[in-house]
């Protein structure tokens, strides 16, 4: 697997990766919106299949801290699902929940430096979307997939991405990538979902997108 992947899809192939996403998030408004007690408006602004290496091509500055929430989908085959979140965005979110200390962004530099009030919330977050996303999926494919519990990382995007690249990029090199905004109280999640499916599962979903790609089997 190298770099050099490309895969060009359709528009009509684009759309129903985009309506992929909006299925999960529309499934996943609901669970959000009781955890956070108010209402939550989830909008997607791209959804499409790249090579793992170009992932860091989607920020801004892929040097500077974000949060990283991983969880792997036992199956047949490895899957996995990473949402990156900006730090900001999370802390304003885990700011409106907390009625304890309100937490900077100046003083979050590590997982350790949240409370386990804090970690819980980030992690229930990234197990209702990335429940809701692959319960998608799922369903587009007819099978089951279910995510374990969530990881949770405060590093740059290269470096969370690090060692999933080192263990996934033995089977495959392509990411099914999400981009999503959520709406809270007037603030702004923008998050990054990657989906990294099995050569099992890029086949079946390339058969159902009418996708031709060799995929090196």
């Amino acid at each position: 697997m190298n770099d050099s992947v490309n895969i060009k899809l359709t528009q009509d192939q684009l759309d129903m990766l985009k309506e992929l996403g909006n299925i999960g998030s529309g499934h996943a408004i609901t669970a959000l919106s009781k955890l956070i007690s108010g209402k939550i408006e989830v909008s997607l602004t791209s959804a499409d299949i790249i090579s793992f290496w170009k992932v860091p091509d989607l920020f801004v500055n892929p040097y500077v801290d974000m949060v990283g929430i991983f969880s792997d989908i036992p199956f047949n085959s490895d899957l996995a699902i990473i949402q990156i979140f900006t730090k900001e965005s999370i802390l304003n979110l885990i700011n409106i929940l907390s009625d304890f200390n309100k937490i900077s962004i100046e003083d979050l530099k590590s997982i350790d430096d949240l409370d386990d009030f804090s970690c819980s919330i980030i992690a229930e977050i990234g197990s209702i979307l990335s429940g809701h996303y692959t319960n998608a999926l799922a369903d587009l494919l007819s099978t089951k997939l279910v995510p374990n519990v969530p990881k949770i990382a405060i590093d740059t995007v290269n470096a969370i991405l690090e060692g999933i690249i080192a263990k996934y990029s033995q089977i495959s090199d392509l990411m099914i990538v999400i981009n999503t905004k959520l709406t809270v109280s007037d603030i702004n999640l923008e998050g990054t979902i990657c989906l990294i499916p099995s050569i099992n599962i890029l086949k079946r979903l390339f058969n159902i997108l009418n996708l031709k790609y060799d995929l090196n089997l």
